[in-house]
């Protein structure tokens, strides 16, 4: 190393450039970290002025992490917005093509709200923290983790672009271009051009960012989240009218049970002559062959109506609902299902 100090004070002296210096020592086998290394050495004697601390391994993973969470983030509660908009566009363009069943729409929505309601808040978080320390050091706008991100995340930005128009020219040139189709296309491009803006006019610039807009992007997106919400909770309702279908989804299930219970003790004896409903719920439970299958209300334990006919195989079942089923099929209240033990019970839980 002081064979290399030498050579590098000498040369330094006689003018030559930096760049040629390692060109030079690189062709003689010098690796580059190493040369450079002893010219800042070199730069430091001279000037008198020490070399600056490199930043930690702990400072740049920490930048890391900011920087995945706000990105991971930022696709999480756009994600959520497209899928309830998804959601609230089948149910006000129907297609007798695809009817999703409204049960599973409901548990879909509740999950993508839950998803915006913790996932922005944690997305401006992660961002003030990343602009204030952006603010303080300026020189971490070219960060290579902010540049990599940001390509990543224009990259697939551009794939959706694309990949949705593709998509809508597929569906036009197969003669199946649907209402319903196009709204959920527009949803898709004017949610990718979001955040192809955000990346491009904000965390894409090499300058220092302009905080007024970060702070126009997060006023324009918590409007349309609270659009968002209102049209989610307007499709879902309340918390306690979840809990109210949620219950009458397992009345529903028991009660299903319970019929399919009776079909398969009913059938299970090879001659139609020997086979028999049981007197009551009861001595269905003690048949089961250690199946344990309920037979009384989940939330009031009341046992559930059991109407067997004097002759035959068809019986009634029933139960006291909290609210209308969603198909609007069966009232609120007490409600009996009419089967027959010698079929299968086709019955719909969340009808």
């Amino acid at each position: 190393m002081d064979e290399l100090a030498r050579f590098l004070r000498a040369a330094k002296q006689a003018g030559a450039s930096d760049s040629f210096l390692v060109e030079l020592l690189k062709q003689q086998g010098w690796p580059a970290r190493t040369v450079y290394e002893a010219l800042g050495a070199w730069y430091a004697e001279t000037t008198g002025v020490p070399m600056p601390t490199p930043r930690s391994t702990l400072e740049a993973a920490r930048e890391a992490f900011y920087h995945l969470l706000a990105f991971g983030t930022l696709g999480g509660w756009i994600c959520a917005i497209g899928s309830i908009w998804f959601t609230m566009i089948d149910y006000w363009v129907p297609d007798a093509l695809d009817r999703p069943t409204k049960a599973w729409a409901l548990r879909q929505v509740s999950w993508q709200i839950a998803a915006i309601v913790v996932a922005f808040p944690v997305f401006v978080v992660a961002t003030r923290s990343i602009l204030g320390d952006l603010s303080a050091n300026p020189d971490k706008t070219a960060s290579p983790v902010r540049r990599w991100l940001t390509n990543i995340a224009l990259l697939i930005t551009a794939t959706v672009f694309i990949g949705d128009l593709v998509a809508v020219l597929a569906v036009f040139l197969e003669g199946e271009l649907t209402r319903r189709f196009l709204a959920k296309s527009l949803v898709v491009l004017g949610l990718a051009g979001a955040v192809f803006a955000y990346y491009t006019r904000g965390m894409g610039k090499e300058n220092a960012l302009a905080k007024t807009w970060h702070t126009r992007f997060a006023a324009l997106a918590a409007t349309l989240i609270v659009a968002t919400l209102v049209a989610g909770f307007s499709y879902t309702g309340s918390p306690d009218r979840q809990r109210i279908l949620a219950e009458d989804r397992r009345r529903s299930q028991d009660i299903n049970s319970l019929a399919r219970r009776i079909y398969e003790d009913y059938t299970a004896w090879p001659l139609v002559a020997d086979r028999k409903l049981p007197a009551d719920l009861s001595a269905l439970r003690e048949n089961s062959a250690g199946r344990i299958v309920r037979s009384t209300d989940p939330v009031t334990n009341e046992p559930y109506g059991y109407e067997p006919e004097p002759t035959g195989s068809k019986y009634k079942l029933c139960a006291t609902f909290g609210a209308p089923s969603l198909s609007g099929q069966r009232p609120m209240g007490r409600h009996c299902f009419s089967f027959d033990a010698t079929k299968a019970p086709a019955y719909d839980e969340f009808e």
